[in-house]
C-alpha cells in the first residue's frame, strides 16, 4: 500500500506517497471553514431537537454525510414511528445518492486494491476529499494518498465541530429569539444560490418547490422533502426548457 525507500511503485498499481499526503492535506485546508460552519450548525440543531451529545457524535461518525444529516435532523420525531423512520431513510438514501456515481468513477483506479481497502478508504468519501482524490487519478496516476489524506482529516474535523456546535446550541435557552431555528434554511439557501446562478434550465428548481409546497399543504409530514426531491429529478429527466 505505501512504498518509500524501495524505489517508486509504478503508475499501473494504487498506492501512496509521502507527496501525496502532504498534497491531501493542503487540498483540505480550503474546506475547512465550510466544514466548520455546517458541522456546528448541525451539532446546534441537534441541541435543539433533543438529541444528547452522544447521538450527535455517533450519527457524524456513522452517516458522515453533512445534507442528509441536517434533514434528518429537522424530521427528528419524538416518539418515533416507523413511518418516520421509512421517511429518514428514504430521504437520506435520496439525498446521498450521488455518492454511487462518485464510487463508480474511483473504480478504474482503485479496483486493484483488496475489497476490505476500498471500502474502507469510501467510507470517508465526501463531496470534498471525492475532488481532491480525482486530481491525482486525472493526471494519469495510481496515487491515492491525496484521497486518504483529505478523507481521515475532513473526518475528523466533521466530528469534531458537530460536538462544538452542540455545546453551543445546548447553551441556548430560546434559540427561536436569534433564528437559530432557521438554521436549515440558511444554510440549504446559501447552497442554493450559487447553483441557481450557474445553472441553464430553473424549470426544475420550480418544480421541486412547486411540488414541496404543495406536499406540505396537503399535509405530507415528512414525506415533503423526498417529494419534492424526486418532482424535481423527474423534472430534469424529462428535459424541459
Amino acid at each position: 500500500l505505501y512504498s518509500a525507500g524501495m524505489g517508486a511503485p509504478t503508475s499501473f498499481h494504487p498506492h501512496i506517497t509521502p507527496a501525496a499526503l502532504r498534497a491531501g492535506l493542503r487540498g483540505a485546508a480550503a474546506f475547512v471553514p465550510g466544514f466548520v460552519i455546517f458541522g456546528a450548525a448541525i451539532g446546534a440543531l441537534a441541541a435543539q431537537q433533543g438529541l444528547t451529545a452522544a447521538q450527535i457524535l455517533a450519527q457524524s461518525l456513522l452517516v458522515y454525510a453533512g445534507a442528509s444529516q441536517m434533514v434528518s435532523l429537522q424530521m427528528w420525531q419524538h416518539p418515533w414511528t416507523w413511518g418516520g423512520v421509512v421517511a429518514v431513510v428514504s430521504v437520506t438514501a435520496a439525498v446521498n445518492a450521488r455518492f454511487v456515481l462518485m464510487g463508480a468513477s474511483m473504480r478504474p483506479d482503485l479496483g486493484a486494491l483488496p475489497q476490505g481497502r476500498v471500502y474502507g478508504v469510501l467510507f470517508f468519501l465526501t463531496d470534498a476529499s471525492w475532488a481532491i482524490g480525482m486530481r491525482p487519478a486525472a493526471d494519469g496516476g495510481r496515487d491515492f494518498g491525496a484521497l486518504v489524506a483529505a478523507s481521515v482529516s475532513l473526518y475528523l474535523l466533521w466530528a469534531a465541530t458537530t460536538g462544538l456546535g452542540f455545546f453551543l446550541g445546548a447553551l441556548i435557552v430560546h434559540p427561536e429569539r436569534y433564528g437559530l431555528d432557521l438554521i436549515m434554511v440558511f444554510v440549504f439557501t446559501t447552497f442554493l444560490t450559487p447553483i441557481l446562478r450557474r445553472s441553464a434550465r430553473l424549470w426544475p428548481y420550480a418544480a421541486a418547490g412547486a411540488a414541496a409546497l404543495a406536499a406540505h399543504w396537503l399535509g405530507a409530514g415528512h414525506w415533503t422533502i423526498l417529494i419534492g426531491a424526486l418532482a424535481g429529478a423527474f423534472a430534469a429527466a424529462a428535459g424541459r426548457p
